[in-house]
């Protein structure tokens, strides 16, 4: 499959009640995973997993959660225009992964989906838990990937 730049772009309706959407936060030293339901209604954070050779990681969630979807967290600037630094390093490695996933011959498709102010939004949510403070910096980034994957989720079921 390719990278969709348009989420529209995805004839989703297909993959809804068997495939479940698998989102990646990438940072540079942790990426993190929420993954779905399969009615595509709830966004779950599942894991951390670091950045360098992250590879197998993903290919044994998408093997095992029977994901069809991979939603990458794309860094716009506040104001939604450009891309800065960030994006380019999750554009290269959204390509890597594009093209381990070709050879692999894996039936997934790649979508990048706006990520602005997720982490913001999972350090709200983690300071009103009761979580000790070394839980809270290890869950953020899987926190952040489920709001982002949510947000996904609440677009597409909108505006099916």
């Amino acid at each position: 499959m390719a990278i969709v730049k348009n989420p529209k772009e995805l004839c989703y309706r297909e993959y809804i009640g068997k495939f479940r959407v698998l989102c990646l936060d990438y940072g540079d030293e942790r990426i993190g995973i929420a993954l779905s339901d399969l009615n595509w209604i709830i966004a779950s954070p599942i894991k951390v997993l670091k950045s360098h050779g992250v590879y197998p990681g993903i290919f044994q969630l998408i093997a095992e959660h029977s994901v069809g979807i991979i939603v990458v967290g794309a860094p716009k600037s506040l104001s939604g225009g450009s891309f800065g630094k960030q994006f380019i390093k999750v554009g290269k490695f959204t390509e890597k992964l594009d093209e381990l996933i070709s050879e692999k011959n894996i039936d997934v498709c790649i979508v990048y989906w706006d990520e602005r102010l997720s982490t913001v939004a999972a350090n709200r949510f983690l300071s009103e838990s009761e979580l000790s403070p070394l839980k809270k910096k290890k869950s953020i980034d899987k926190v952040a990937a489920s709001f982002i994957l949510q947000g996904f989720l609440d677009y597409m079921n909108f505006n099916s």
